[in-house]
Formats: structure tokens, sequence, C-alpha cells
């Protein structure tokens, strides 16, 4: 049933209770209204999706760095984005702990958990991972080369695990699917 269907239908169901002049008005004050609404609804989520991101990335491989941080700015998403390769640094800007009191709050944080070694990284990331409650409403994506390693961290339940890219057509999927993630989390978060 198309649009303009509903609407007859809707003049039809009034018009048995109203006289055709009532039905007319009633009928333009509801398309009116909805359209006001939707108005309002994709007014909200542009100014949304406009808004700068800010993206904390964590790992130690420069090279995942830069290419992300190269993906990112080629996408149409506007990104702030920030980066360490330590993960107690990472600990301090996420819970605005030192010289980091006044670090704005990631919008999405990425662990790339494969340059993650030691156990005072894993020790670190599970510690972030349990205070999530701090953090609650932001996502965390962990970056992985090999699921088994990480399925462990699915108890601290983060957003999303991805395969880390390997070459440019990769790093494309992951940004496309960080992006269309971000707009869907935005959109239902509301």
């Amino acid at each position: 049933m198309s649009g303009t269907d509903e609407w007859k239908l809707v003049e039809k169901i009034l018009g048995n209770a109203l006289n055709k002049e009532d039905t007319e008005k009633l009928v333009n004050a509801l398309k009116n209204s909805v359209k006001h609404d939707f108005e309002q609804i994709l007014k909200e989520f542009v100014q949304k999706i406009n808004e700068p991101v800010e993206i904390l990335l964590i790992g130690n491989d420069p090279k995942i760095m830069q290419e992300l941080i190269a993906t990112f700015g080629r996408s149409k998403l506007t990104t702030s984005i920030r980066f360490t390769g330590s993960v107690e640094e990472a600990s301090n800007m996420i819970f605005q702990q030192g010289v980091y009191s006044d670090f704005p709050i990631a919008n999405i944080i990425i662990f790339d958990f494969a340059t993650l070694r030691g156990e005072s990284g894993l020790e670190n990331l599970e510690n972030i991972m349990e205070k999530k409650s701090i953090i609650k409403n932001v996502p965390v994506i962990i970056l992985t080369d090999d699921y088994e390693k990480v399925k462990h961290l699915e108890k601290y339940h983060p957003d999303l695990f991805l395969t880390k890219p390997n070459n440019f057509k990769e790093y494309q999927n992951i940004v496309e699917t960080i992006k269309e993630f971000w707009l869907t989390y935005t959109y239902n978060k509301e």
C-alpha cells in the first residue's frame, strides 16, 4: 500500500464519522503533524551525524594506526582521533585521570588487541572492560588477528570484534563497518 493509498483509507474511515469538510481538515492536520515529526527527527539525526565522533585508538602498530586514521579521514564521518600505544595511558584517557582529567570522553574506543603485548597490557585491557560501567554508553571495538585469543573478553560485552585489516580494501571495510555501527548505535540510543 502506498502512502497516498494509506491517506485515502484514513479519509474513508474518518469520512464515515465526520462530514467532508471536517474530514479534510483532520487529514491535513494529520499529514502536517506527521511531516513535522518526520522533519524534526531527520533534523536531529543530521545534526547528530554531523557532530565529530571522538575516537580513541589503542595499539602499538604504527602502520595500522596510520592507515585507520587516513581511512577515517577519507570517510564521510567527521572524526577527532586520538591514539596511544600504551594501555596504561589509554586507561588514564578513558577514565580522565592525571594529565588527562580534561580529556574528552571518547565516543568509540578501538583496541588493536594483537599489539597489546604482555600480561600488563591484557590486565589493563580487562580492567578497562570491567569498569565499562563508567563508560557504559561508549562502544568498545576490538580488532584482532585471531578471535580465539580474545573470545574470553566476551564476558565484558564489547560491542564489536573485527578482524584486523591487511590491505586498503579491508581498511575501507573496517571503517565502513564502524561508521555504520556508529550511525545505528547513535540512532538507536535516542
